[in-house]
């Protein structure tokens, strides 16, 4: 078997590896697509019903209470008003009894006739109580009415039901201390009153009092009235129908009027005092309204158990119909799943037929999805796999052919260089010394070029070359040149690659003096500039336009243009493309010119010293 025989086994095994690679991924994907596409579909359905379940619950909630907010909220300021026109009754039946006439006239009586007989004092009381119980018959809802004198004792009228008993002293004197500042306006009150009927003696009574002024605002006396708290409990039963609604009736100094409801501690009863807008607090919503009026102020609340009932019967409903849009999703999945993968199979199908060597395979493409691109992507593969064996088994052949005629090359100038030492040393020795000097000139230049082109050499070694052919130039060819070759002490020992200036040399004399004809001028100068090394080539040949200058330069990047013989240029355009290639930005060639007065190439290197420059400044 050939070489290039067991190189294209070689490679047709690396594309085989390829497409193996291929066919593995293919196959994992036709083995887990199917149920890692259920899975993840599945998981993302439900993540999106469990997240739009948990939204929609959220959002119902916040909904109900919001709505149960605003409803309560009027219920409440609709329970509000009907207290306020309770409280306005209250407060015509006390002020037709303080503004009577007759009863404040019956009692300055009863004052200025402490000494009358009992019959007279007997016969004024009963026209008060005449008077009391026409107006009271209008009130029904008063369980007891009293009508105190200035030194507080019940002198004038006093009424009751077995529901409650009479006052006695202390609790009148709590209820004289309400009445200080009032000036004439009624002061409400809740107090344990004793009671015959209550088991535990005492019955929660609200008491309303005033004192009693005329119209020159002289006291003549204090009224207090008595009512149960089934007055304000009719009013506030829309509040609590469910059982498990609370109301608070505070008065105008947040004294706790009514409640159906036991305050558990002291910070709930000064929440409840001090509160000023809808809140809630342990799974009830609370509601507050101050009536401008009275500025009685009313709190209720109403449990928000049974929403949150209805939101997760809602919740679970939302969880049934995503289980079983999950379910009908993934049969779904399942069924669209088999036309899904037929372009898998097909690519697998196409995979052994390139694995057995068949690159020519291709694939049907019968989608316009991510699976199409696929396809594509296989075919396109397959078709460059095959041209990059054939593209590249002839490129083999080819680096073969080149590697033989390199070895003939390399051969014919060692043998010349030793046939140029043997004549050398003939004309020496016949005493054709200058004969035998170009000999020895041309057999160094010989040698230089027998060393491989990537070994770096020196600025003097490439100037010493350069004078070599300058030489031969002159010695053959140039009888009339003047050159001046020229370098810096401190650039000598610097690298550089070989052969750079020889190509630029040689183009002046092959194009610059073509036309010339005598007082030619070569100047060669190598100097250190900040941190690159420059060499400048300056003739005063026939010079170039720009069109010119471009075409030498050739466009950035690009090879050297073939010879009409097969062969690459190896002038100036081999030197770009070599800075190109080793250096890059900002190593280049410029060429400046001007038509009939000479043309510089500039070389802008990089400054290297070499090892033994180093050395010696490490050692300095």
């Amino acid at each position: 078997m050939s070489s290039a025989t067991l190189w294209l086994a070689n490679y047709k095994q690396i594309g085989e590896s390829e497409m193996q690679i291929w066919r593995q991924l293919l196959i994992g994907i036709n083995r887990s697509f199917r149920i890692r596409l259920i899975i993840s579909l599945s998981a993302i359905i439900l993540l999106a019903f469990g997240i739009t379940g948990y939204l929609t619950y959220q959002y119902n909630l916040k909904l109900f209470e919001e709505e149960i907010s605003k409803q309560f909220s009027r219920t409440n300021e609709e329970a509000l008003a009907k207290i306020e026109m309770k409280v306005q009754e209250i407060v015509r039946v006390s002020q037709t009894v303080v503004f009577n006439p007759q009863i404040e006239m019956l009692i300055k009586r009863i004052n200025s006739q402490e000494d009358a007989d009992a019959f007279n004092l007997y016969y004024d009381k009963k026209q008060i109580e005449e008077q009391i119980f026409q107006i009271k018959s209008d009130a029904p809802y008063i369980t007891g009415m009293y009508l105190y004198d200035l030194n507080g004792n019940p002198s004038y009228f006093s009424y009751t039901t077995s529901a409650i008993k009479n006052l006695d002293d202390p609790t009148f004197q709590t209820i004289q201390s309400k009445l200080n500042d009032t000036y004439g306006n009624l002061a409400w009150m809740s107090m344990p009153l004793p009671s015959s009927i209550e088991p535990s003696g005492f019955r929660q009574t609200i008491i309303i009092a005033r004192l009693m002024k005329n119209s020159a605002l002289q006291t003549y006396g204090v009224l207090v009235m008595a009512v149960d708290e089934s007055f304000f409990a009719g009013i506030l039963k829309e509040l609590i129908k469910d059982g498990t609604g609370e109301v608070y009736l505070y008065n105008e100094n947040k004294e706790l009027l009514y409640s159906n409801s036991t305050l558990e501690t002291a910070e709930k009863a000064q929440m409840l005092q001090d509160m000023s807008e809808t809140r809630v607090m342990n799974n009830h919503l609370y509601v507050q309204g101050i009536s401008k009026a009275t500025s009685f102020k009313l709190v209720s609340s109403t449990s928000l158990s049974d929403i949150q009932v209805k939101n997760k019967i809602l919740s679970k409903r939302i969880a049934y119909t995503g289980f079983i849009s999950i379910l009908l999703t993934s049969i779904l999945i399942v069924i669209s799943t088999g036309k899904l993968l037929r372009p898998i199979k097909d690519l697998l199908l196409g995979l052994r037929k390139v694995r057995s060597g068949d690159f020519s395979a291709r694939i049907e493409i019968r989608t316009k999805d991510e699976l199409a691109y696929m396809g594509e992507s296989f075919n396109a593969m397959a078709e460059q796999v095959g041209r990059l064996i054939t593209e590249v088994y002839l490129t083999q052949l080819s680096e073969r052919e080149a590697e033989l005629k390199a070895l003939q090359v390399q051969l014919n100038p060692h043998f010349l260089h030793n046939m140029f030492n043997e004549i050398y040393w003939k004309l020496y020795l016949q005493n054709e010394k200058d004969t035998a000097a170009l000999i020895a000139t041309i057999s160094e230049m010989l040698k230089y070029s027998l060393m491989p082109v990537r070994t770096l050499t020196t600025v003097q070694e490439e100037f010493q070359q350069i004078r070599n052919y300058v030489k031969l130039q002159t010695e053959l060819f140039e009888p009339d040149l003047e050159t001046i070759i020229q370098a810096d002490e401190q650039v000598l020992d610097n690298e550089m690659m070989r052969f750079l200036l020889q190509p630029l040399v040689e183009n002046v004399f092959v194009h610059a003096f073509r036309n010339k004809v005598s007082h030619k001028i070569l100047v060669i100068r190598a100097s250190q500039h900040l941190e690159h090394l420059e060499i400048e080539v300056t003739d005063n040949g026939c010079g170039m336009d720009e069109s010119a200058i471009a075409i030498l330069l050739g466009p950035k990047g690009t090879s050297l243009p073939q010879r009409s013989d097969g062969r690459e240029h190896l002038g100036v355009r081999s030197v770009v493309r070599r800075l190109e290639l080793v250096h890059g930005q900002p190593y280049r060639l410029e060429v400046e010119s001007v038509v009939n007065s000479g043309t510089t190439m500039r070389l802008i290197l990089p400054n290297h010293p070499t090892k033994k420059e180093l050395s010696q400044h490490a050692e300095g």
